[in-house]
């Protein structure tokens, strides 16, 4: 069995996903960079809203939503500078590689035929991962093995959707070196975010926030 993360996209990443494929398949005579680029947006959007903004509600702390929500502004401002800086002005040639990312790389069929955002995760992270979970039930909290296995997911999450992704892109060195670094004030974000969240969460709230995160792992056949 292998192991995927996943989520079902929004309406909006839905029709951004198919009028980019509709406009690649049929040879249009149109720029493809703008396409490009509207998907990516979107697809940051629908990642932070996923990973982060669906978090909110789960803290039962007036005092925390409010610093979550922050945490959120943050993470996506980070985000909108690095996507910023990366996007930009390409021919069709140089822009092809990025959807085919995106399409072949970024996506999966589930197993009941719906069509997710998301990406294999490698064997070591999915047991890191579903350990974590496992260790979180109505009858037992372990937090530590669950906070690692957030961490090991948003980790996987960001090395696939920036770092891989990046690579499809024509950057000069300038734009190349400015990835590990919009990544990891991404990724501190998401640190903080845990950070802030995760400590003297009641067994309730730690049950509600696992459940939140599992229907993301989906098991599927080889």
């Amino acid at each position: 069995m292998a192991h995927y993360f996943g989520f079902v996209p929004s309406d909006k990443l839905k029709a951004f996903i198919t009028e980019a494929e509709q406009v690649v398949a049929s040879n249009e005579k149109v720029d493809y960079y703008p396409y490009r680029d509207a998907l990516t947006h979107q697809t940051a959007r629908d990642l932070i809203d996923n990973l982060l903004v669906g978090l909110v509600e789960i803290i039962p702390n007036p005092e925390r939503q409010a610093a979550m929500r922050k945490v959120v502004v943050t993470v996506e401002r980070a985000t909108d500078t690095l996507l910023n800086i990366l996007l930009g002005k390409e021919n069709n040639e140089e822009v092809l590689p990025s959807f085919h990312f995106l399409r072949d790389q970024a996506t999966f069929i589930d197993n009941d035929g719906i069509k997710r955002v998301g990406f294999k995760l490698s064997e070591a992270d999915a047991d890191v991962i579903n350990k974590g979970f496992a260790a979180i039930t109505p009858e037992h909290v372990d937090t530590k093995p669950f906070k690692i296995a957030l961490e090991t997911m948003n980790e996987a999450t960001l090395t696939h959707f920036i770092s891989r992704y990046a690579e499809t892109l024509k950057l000069g060195m300038i734009k190349r070196k400015s990835v590990p670094v919009a990544k990891a004030a991404i990724d501190k974000g998401m640190s903080m975010a845990l950070n802030k969240l995760l400590p003297d969460l009641p067994d309730r709230s730690l049950n509600r926030l696992a459940n939140y995160y599992r229907p993301f792992i989906i098991e599927k056949p080889e």
